[in-house]
């Protein structure tokens, strides 16, 4: 009998899957979402363009280090899965270690960053949903974006691992326990653990890069735009441009000033017209 975690997972997958058969166009030359605490957009964290094998030299700098290659068919020996192990905060280490798959892609596991045995599948592994977190989700690991279907390379805040980030319609999100719709890549929305501040409602203060400080179901904009906002940036409501407008005036649902994701035309964002 399927619990309700299981019948969520299968819905979930279910819903990529449905994603998946959509002609999806990304922009590599847009900002990527990086796990790298300066900030510098990096995203895979890697340093390889994802043609040809990964290096295998970690070298000084911090860079991961590959014994195998997470998204190749059969990375490792038989009864063996390839994941990532990390230890003491050094850099991330893909190796091949003794195969204890028992959960599902996206299910809540229990991190083992220094021995790899957290259930997950291969080619998968247990992200803290903050770091030293004690529980997380198994997520699929990547180096670039086509190693990911209906989803986008990403590395989480904090961390140096990236992982396959589900595209999601921030009007009628279905993410995983944990996580949230929220965008990235300009008007790419995937589903993501939040941080600690993405609270922020109409007129609330954040920051542009990847929305930081907004709540899902908002977005950062100019402030100019936002009535009440006194930042340069604030977080401002999402809204179907194809329904009636529910934005309060001044403001109306207009659309969001940037590309958006192909199967995602119709979402807006309530400001003022300028």
């Amino acid at each position: 009998m399927l619990t309700h975690r299981s019948t969520f997972v299968l819905i979930f997958l279910s819903s990529l899957t449905t994603l998946a058969c959509q002609p999806t166009t990304l922009d590599d030359g847009s900002e990527s979402e990086t796990g790298d605490p300066s900030g510098d957009g990096d995203g895979d964290g890697d340093g390889d363009s994802g043609d040809g094998a990964p290096s295998t030299d970690s070298g000084d700098s911090g860079d991961p280090t590959f014994n195998c290659d997470p998204s190749e068919d059969m990375p490792c020996p038989e009864g063996q899965k390839c994941t990532v192990l990390t230890s003491g905060g050094g850099a991330p280490l893909y190796d091949c270690v003794p195969d204890d798959t028992a959960k599902l892609p996206f299910e809540s596991c229990t991190p083992a960053p220094g021995t790899g045995q957290d259930q997950c599948p291969a080619g998968y592994a247990c992200i803290p949903s903050e770091p030293d977190s004690p529980t997380g989700l198994c997520l699929e690991l990547c180096g670039d974006d086509d190693d990911c279907d209906a989803a986008l390379c990403s590395a989480p805040l904090d961390l140096q691992i990236p992982v396959c980030a589900a595209v999601c319609d921030p009007l009628a999100p279905l993410c995983p326990e944990l996580q949230v719709c929220q965008r990235v890549r300009a008007s790419n929305f995937v589903c993501r653990y939040p941080r600690a501040n993405d609270q922020g409602s109409t007129a609330d203060p954040c920051s542009v890069v990847n929305d930081s400080g907004c709540a899902e179901g908002f977005v950062c904009e100019t402030g100019g735009i936002i009535p009440g906002c006194t930042d340069p940036s604030c977080c401002t409501a999402l809204c179907d441009l194809a329904d009636a407008d529910p934005c309060q005036a001044p403001m109306v649902c207009g659309p969001i000033p940037l590309d958006p994701q192909p199967g995602l035309e119709n979402v807006g964002a309530c400001y003022v017209p300028q």
